[in-house]
């Protein structure tokens, strides 16, 4: 069986309709359907029910859908070892949790990367829990994450803390202001990052435990996003200090010492402990 062909099975039991997923995948319904006809063909028994509604999967679709995933993802680690090998021996990856980037010194990362010929020379960012999953099942040798990570399996080393701050726009009621609390926020009119970014659910928890629920009037993908907002006074927004203070938007200490805390995390039984322990070193 062709595994180029899983992936046109997986479009159609995703998408339910025949056209749709003969549109994703630039083919024709026709080409499409005869595709899948030789597929069941092969196996010996039919993976979709064809009716008015579209393409419903069978009990034998079902579990074909979800081994063909796994056989998608050891295809995928197969190629990466050839490619591997391949690079000279490349293998270990560094993966960064999103928003890290604007807080630590690229310019270090990426001169301890080109002095080690093991690393792989890419950059790979995405969502906190993410990074923990993929440095758990080794695919990653080392993830630079938000927060304090707190598993067995792991270790965990604080590598940046960032002081969180309430950003306002001139003439607000905080703007000479030096500390707020952050249960003076409770009637605010709330800019933050999206639900990706860490700072988000650290801030909603936090106002949970200041018995109530935030007013979030924008979710962000960008801080420079919540610096423009705050700007043109849609609200107060919250953020790691940032930016810098100036005319129309100023940062302001929230009480407590909320931070943003940047820490490194590898496997305790990592085959390359001693490059993660030594990148980690070199960023602090």
């Amino acid at each position: 069986m062709n595994t180029k062909n899983f992936k046109c099975f997986q479009i159609l039991y995703e998408e339910g309709n025949l056209s749709s997923a003969s549109r994703k995948l630039f083919l024709s319904p026709q080409g499409l359907g005869k595709m899948i006809k030789n597929m069941e063909d092969e196996i010996g028994t039919s993976l979709f029910i064809r009716s008015k509604e579209g393409f419903l999967p069978t009990e034998s679709g079902k579990i074909f859908y979800e081994k063909s995933k796994e056989i998608d993802k050891s295809l995928n680690d197969l190629m990466s070892d050839i490619a591997h090998i391949r690079n000279g021996e490349k293998r270990f990856r560094i993966g960064l949790a999103a928003g890290v980037i604007r807080a630590i010194d690229v310019e270090k990362l990426h001169e301890f990367m080109d002095n080690h010929t093991e690393i792989v020379g890419r950059w790979y960012e995405h969502e906190n829990g993410l990074i923990k999953e993929k440095v758990l099942n080794g695919e990653l040798g080392l993830g630079i994450v938000i927060g304090e990570t707190r598993d067995n399996n792991l270790n965990c080393v604080l590598m940046k803390s960032i002081e969180v701050n309430m950003y306002v726009y001139k003439n607000h009621p905080f703007w000479d202001r030096e500390y707020i609390d952050l249960s003076e926020v409770r009637d605010e009119k709330i800019i933050t990052m999206n639900s990706k970014y860490h700072v988000y659910h650290d801030f909603v928890n936090a106002c949970h435990l200041n018995g109530f629920n935030p007013n979030i009037v924008a979710h962000v993908s960008e801080g420079e996003s919540i610096y423009q907002l705050v700007k043109h006074k849609v609200g107060i927004g919250v953020s790691p200090k940032f930016f810098p203070d100036c005319k129309d938007v100023k940062g302001i200490r929230i009480s407590g010492g909320y931070t943003w805390d940047i820490c490194g995390i590898y496997r305790v039984d990592g085959a390359d402990n001693r490059l993660a322990r030594s990148l980690i070193s070199h960023m602090k």
